[in-house]
């Protein structure tokens, strides 16, 4: 914050908050905002009186409450705090603090400048800590167990609808503790958008079956995608089609380590597909972010030359469309880790059969 002339930081409930407290609150139509002096170590937090006791008890940071009644409303409040704190620059979340939140801090410093508080945020949440990286990788053995559970028990004629409803439950079941996406379940042409919808649609024989899903531990996100196909005779298409994603997958492992950019981790999974010929079919990143948001940074893309380090975390996940037909994703999820990367995610990469059995 003194680095980037920030003399207060002002967030609201969402994982920026729980990551600097380890306690999850809820944005709800109560304006919540805690504020975060750069030269005081005491948080002064605007807080809904009926949310007060649990900061009390859960938050372990010297705080400074201003409480707040449903009768009275938050401005009294606001600026009986503002009393002690003058900031001449503030940061907030744009990705995050509505209207609500702004229009009462603008109320009170009407003239403030407000930064984005992603800018102090992002370096310090992107290098993950040993006990971070421990719930990614359980959030991850929690989702390959579940979908290879799930996969066991997939039959041609089941619906997209009811595989998605019987990876949430495995999940569950298994440990995950929050299902926070519904899982994209896309069968057949419905693989050809890469953030579809799971539909009613039956799995038919010699479909692809694209599966992208989520699960946390402790708040932290696993996110895996894998593809599938219904039956036994793989036409030579489709093998030709996953087998290109599976060497641009491995070319983006192989492009990750410390020192690298995010575009050149995008670039070698790229150049595999565009070698192929298929590069206008590959529409995304070839990866992003992951910790306590499902999307975070670094994101792996063209044009980003932020160098990787130790302790970042994210996914490889190149894929092709084509419209009409179906598509391929192969998603794992690794950290930049001793000369290369580590992959949390050990299932096969391999194109699995399903719906043999009945």
């Amino acid at each position: 914050m003194r680095y980037l002339g920030i003399d207060c930081l002002a967030l609201v409930p969402g994982t920026n908050l729980k990551y600097l407290t380890n306690v999850d609150f809820f944005q709800l139509e109560r304006p919540m905002i805690v504020f975060i002096p750069a030269e005081d170590a005491e948080l002064a937090v605007l807080i809904p009186e009926l949310e007060a006791p649990a900061w009390e008890s859960e938050v372990a940071i010297p705080s400074l409450l201003f409480p707040w009644s449903d009768e009275e409303g938050p401005e009294g409040a606001l600026r009986r705090l503002a009393k002690g704190i003058r900031p001449q620059s503030l940061a907030a979340e744009y990705l995050r603090m509505r209207l609500l939140e702004s229009s009462l801090i603008r109320s009170v410093w009407n003239d403030i400048h407000i930064a984005q508080a992603e800018d102090i945020l992002t370096p310090v949440r992107q290098i993950k800590d040993g006990r971070e990286l421990e719930y990614i990788q359980r959030a991850n053995a929690i989702a390959e167990t579940s979908l290879t559970q799930v996969i066991e028990t997939i039959t041609i004629g089941m619906t997209e609808k009811e595989i998605g409803r019987r990876l949430t439950a495995s999940l569950l079941m298994n440990g995950g503790e929050t299902v926070p996406l519904e899982p994209l379940v896309q069968s057949g042409p419905n693989s050809a958008r890469p953030h579809g919808r799971t539909t009613d649609r039956k799995l038919e024989p010699g479909d692809l079956l694209l599966i992208d899903y989520t699960t946390t531990v402790n708040g932290y996100f696993s996110d895996l995608t894998r593809t599938l196909f219904a039956g036994e005779d793989v036409p030579a298409k489709v093998v030709e089609v996953y087998g290109v994603v599976k060497a641009a997958n491995a070319a983006a492992h192989a492009a990750a380590r410390p020192g690298a950019s995010c575009q050149d981790v995008d670039r070698a999974a790229r150049k595999v597909i565009e070698d192929a010929g298929y590069g206008p079919f590959f529409l995304h990143r070839t990866g992003h972010g992951l910790g306590l948001d499902v999307h975070e940074h670094p994101v792996l893309t063209k044009g980003n030359d932020l160098a990787l380090e130790e302790g970042m975390v994210f996914t490889i996940e190149p894929g092709i469309y084509l419209e009409g037909w179906g598509g391929v994703r192969i998603e794992d999820n690794v950290v930049i880790s001793g000369a290369g990367c580590r992959s949390f995610t050990q299932m096969t990469r391999d194109l699995t059969p399903i719906g043999l059995h009945h």
